[in-house]
Formats: structure tokens, sequence, C-alpha cells
């Protein structure tokens, strides 16, 4: 289709988080002489997330690999921890901070994209057919036609669970007992310490950056969205019970993160409908980036992107992320349902297959690769009649209710980085020490943008 006069832009991309930075660096990257505009509503980017992924040693992104773990470990509150690893492959850290330096490089760099900070977009039509085929975004700073619109905004979701976290960065001057959840030297806590009840499932999760730093995050899987003080409180709990409870003179703050992921996203109303406008994709979060049963969609991410990318430069329209596999989406949502439905058994389910599925067959699962025998192998480490109860669909009546409290999923405000240290007397083993950051204002963690 021909570029008419009324467009502003080839491509318009909406939000400039996670999926729309990587999808405008890789146009960036590229040379298919597209114009190219992305907006966001944040004046700048924080040091206020950061993304983990399995990979081997060699991909595109491994230059802003900040630390990177040849093991893993779950471990079930009291319980023995269940240490995994995989040849070739580790677990790897990149810091929101470094990723999104490495994409505006790119993006400033090219003469055919684009990002305006600080611009809101609105509402989506399409373009009057006098005036051509395409896209009118409206925006704070004025509308933006184009021919098509990638759409990564986060959006209100119902779900089977929501995985709420609140972490924070520390110096803890060697004080945080790893040997307490069964982290092991050069290791890292992905599921540590879980205990359910009937509210759901909580448990720590630990990335050791160095001998004295680390990141420290409690999560919670919940029926529906926690609040903030919730979550947090649960955090510094966990802390506290690691020997390096925040406010102390050897804990000092460096950065805090948090935030809602939906588990088991279900399309249920207009709020999570996909635009039928022609031309507009949704990408993200919303348009599901993220692994239904763990969370995790930052490899998932970069992989649309490159396929978004190349498809573009060919010459397509974009394409949003590609369908669940039927048998992947199966599993997934029967896991769903049933730690749905035992939610005070969901530490039992997740110290099983710790403990009886192969690092490798769990790792594939875990990474979109499972095959056959994976998944008849982690179906033979679960109690049979739970997930058998779980056969028929009842994902979107869980999920309708599960969004009954979408007040609780509104923006969390920024979180700052805390002030410098000032000298202190402290104990040569601590470094200065400075109060913890203060809590940001309001109660909700956000839904998660990527």
């Amino acid at each position: 289709m021909p570029r008419t006069r009324a467009h502003d832009a080839d491509l318009v991309i909406l939000g400039a988080g996670c999926a729309g930075l990587a999808l405008a660096a890789r146009l960036a990257a590229g040379d298919s002489g597209l114009r190219v505009i992305a907006v966001d509503a944040r004046t700048d980017y924080a040091d206020d997330r950061s993304w983990c992924f399995w990979a081997g040693p060699d991909h595109e992104l491994r230059s802003i690999v900040h630390r990177e773990w040849s093991t893993w470990a779950y471990q079930a509150e009291s319980g023995p921890a269940h240490a995994h690893g995989v040849d070739g492959m580790t677990y790897q850290y990149i810091r929101g901070t470094d990723f999104y330096a490495r994409c505006r490089a790119l993006i400033d760099a090219s003469p055919t994209v684009e990002l305006r900070l600080g611009v809101a977009a609105g509402s989506l039509r399409a373009l009057d057919p006098a005036e051509g085929e395409g896209v009118v975004v409206s925006t704070t700073a004025g509308d933006l036609t184009a021919r098509w619109v990638v759409d990564t905004r986060p959006r209100r979701t119902a779900a089977l669970l929501f995985q709420c976290f609140s972490g924070v960065e520390i110096d803890h001057g060697g004080a945080l007992d790893l040997a307490a959840l069964g982290i092991e030297p050069g290791a890292v806590g992905l599921m540590t310490g879980m205990r359910a009840d009937a509210d759901g499932l909580g448990f720590v999760y630990v990335l050791p950056l160095s001998a004295t730093t680390a990141l420290v995050e409690w999560t919670r899987f919940s029926p529906a969205p926690l609040r903030a003080s919730v979550v947090r409180a649960g955090r510094d709990a966990a802390l506290a019970s690691l020997g390096a409870p925040l406010g102390a003179p050897h804990v000092r703050v460096l950065r805090e993160e948090g935030g809602v992921l939906p588990m088991g996203r279900v399309p249920s109303g207009a709020a999570d409908a996909t635009p039928s406008i022609p031309g507009v994709v949704v990408a993200g979060a919303a348009g599901g980036a993220l692994r239904d049963a763990s969370g995790y969609g930052f490899a998932r991410i970069q992989a649309w992107a490159r396929d978004c990318a190349d498809g573009l430069a060919r010459g397509e329209a974009p394409v949003g992320h590609p369908p669940e596999p039927f048998v992947r989406r199966q599993m997934d949502r029967i896991f769903l349902q049933a730690l749905r439905a035992h939610l005070d058994r969901t530490a039992d389910y997740f110290a099983a297959m710790a403990r009886g599925v192969a690092p490798a067959r769990l790792l594939r699962f875990l990474t979109d690769r499972a095959r056959l025998s994976d998944l008849l192998a982690i179906i033979a480490s679960l109690p049979l009649l739970p997930f058998l109860a779980q056969l028929p669909d009842r994902s979107r009546a869980l999920a309708t209710s599960s969004a009954r409290r979408p007040d609780l999923v509104r923006a969390l405000p920024r979180i700052r980085r805390a002030p410098a240290a000032a000298p202190s007397a402290v104990p040569s083993r601590h470094p200065a020490a400075r109060p913890a950051a203060p809590e940001p204002t309001g109660d909700a963690l956000e839904q998660v943008a990527w």
C-alpha cells in the first residue's frame, strides 16, 4: 500500500517499554527505510525493572547481560533445596537501564526511527477513506496517522492467577543468609521459601549479584491483584528473616521494582479485546507475550520483535505474538486451574516438579521447547486426580472472577533511586549505610508493561 500524504509515519508504536523499544530498535538497526515513530507517556527511563531468561553463551544481547548463573534452586519452606543446572545454558540477568540505553542508542542513530517521550496515546480510528488507508492515533501532542500501528500499552485483563511481586536491590554487606533458602554459592534462588495458604502461593526470588549485593523479591500467586502494601510487607518480612532488614545500618537500598503479571490471560471484555481496526496489532503483555504458566516473556518478546521487524522490512504488515500451540496452551490452562482450585497445595506442586522432573526437561518446558516426553514427565510428577478434575475448560469463568478488583491494577508511581550514601561509622564489613528509599505513594502495583 503506497504511503499517502496523510501519513506521518509508516508505523507508529504505542508504548516504548520492553516490547515497543525492542521493535523500534530492531527497525532502527535494519535498513527497511520505514518511517517509525514510537511514543510513550514517560518522560525518561529509570532503573525500575530487570529481566531474566535462560540462554546459551552466544546471542545478540550478550553485551548487556549483567550477571548469569549456571545453577538455580527451588525450595519449599523448611524443606530441602533442589538445585538445577543444564549444560550450555545459564540463567541470565539484564538490567532495565542497560536494555533501555542499548535500544535508545540504536534509535538515536537512525534517521528514520524516532522516540517521542512524554507523549501519551489515546484512542485509535481508521483513517477517512477519502484520505487513503491507515490509522489515526490521538495523542497528547496531536493526532498521528500511520499505515500501521503496533500497540504495546499495558491494559487491565482478566486472568486465572496474578503474579504480584515486590523486589529490592540491596547492598547487605554480606549479611544476607542465602543458606537459609538452600541457595549454594554461585546459584540463584528462583522459587525458595515456598509456602502456600488459602490465599495463594508465596516465595522468595533471589539474584545474588555479588558477595554483598542482591535483588530480593517476594512474589505471591493470587486470584486477584494484591495491594502494594501487602506485597511489600511480605518482602520486608523475608528480608528481616534473612538477616538483612530494611532500615538496618548494614543494609542500604539501591533500587526497587515491582508489579503484577497476569498468568493465564483470558480475553473477557472490551478493555481486553484486540482492536478490529485494519492495520492495528497488539503486542507485549496485552498481546500474549507472557508465558501463562510462568510469567516469563523477555525472550519471547525479543523473538517476536525480530520476526515482526523482518516482516516489515519485506514490506509485510506487522504481526502479533504467535498463538500458543494447542498442547502447551491446554497444559498451562489445566495447571493454572489446578492451582486456583487448590491454592493451599501450590507449594507442594512446584516442589514436586523441581524434585521429580529432570532439570533439562523442566527447562525445555519453561522455554517453550518441550517434547512430548517432557510433558509426560511433568504430568507424572504431579498428583493425578486434582489435575484430571481440571480437564474441562473453566478458565473464562475463573478469570472473570479474578478481575473484580480492577481498581488495584493501576499505575505505581516511579520509584526513585536512593540518594548517595553519606559517610557513617559502621562496622568494617558493612559499607556506609543510608536509610531505605522512601516507599512510593499509593497502594497499587502496576500491571507490568512489557
